[in-house]
């Protein structure tokens, strides 16, 4: 028998966590199928060998990430932990997020993540318009329907943005996907905003 709870935040809670459930499984079908025989870990302490790349480490919760992306380097240590940050403002937002391999079929370019069972391509502005623009076309250039999520760490306002991408979008009607546009927390507006590129067309 299904009980029905009249209680409106006992029903917002409920599908809150029917959202994220359903998240959850898209992500993690979608991995299983793409991604057969990688491991994704949500724990550092999860990986067997750890070395003073890896160490310090900390993967958010909500996050997992595949074992082949653990760094051997100090550059990948640093792509690393930014992605980490991103992947936590979705996590927190109640999104699924999986950091996946740095590799992709034969004349694939691999994407960063697997957000809700779709794949996305990170970015983190920390510089100026020009460079969002830039940053946002080069994502683009991994496929013409990648979706791409952006962290802005900068003062570049949600106008200039939007500005931003639509010249991008403009010279290339062959774009297609979505937009995720996060700002950091000095920013005085929402936070982060949920666009597709038919928003701008």
């Amino acid at each position: 028998m299904v009980r029905f709870n009249n209680n409106a935040q006992d029903n917002q809670k409920f599908s809150e966590s029917q959202r994220l459930a359903q998240n959850q499984a898209a992500t993690a079908n979608f991995v299983k199928n793409k991604y057969p025989y990688e491991i994704f870990v949500s724990d550092i302490s999860q990986i067997k060998n750890l070395n003073k790349y890896t160490k310090g480490l900390v993967i958010p919760k909500g996050v997992k990430v595949a074992v082949s992306r653990m760094p051997n380097s100090a550059e990948q240590r640093r792509t690393l932990r930014k992605e980490l940050r991103q992947a936590s403002i979705l996590a927190e937002l109640g999104n699924s997020v999986y950091l996946i391999p740095e590799r992709a079929g034969y004349g694939v370019r691999p994407k960063d993540a697997v957000v809700n069972g779709i794949l996305y391509e990170f970015r983190e502005i920390t510089g100026k318009a020009r460079t969002l623009e830039w940053e946002f076309r080069k994502a683009k250039g991994k496929g013409n329907d990648t979706n791409v999520f952006i962290s802005i760490e900068s003062d570049i306002s949600k106008d200039e943005t939007r500005r931003r991408i639509g010249m991008v979008l403009k010279r290339h009607p062959e774009y297609t996907g979505k937009i995720i546009v996060s700002f950091n927390s000095f920013k005085v507006e929402e936070k982060i905003y949920f666009w597709d590129t038919s928003d701008f067309r």
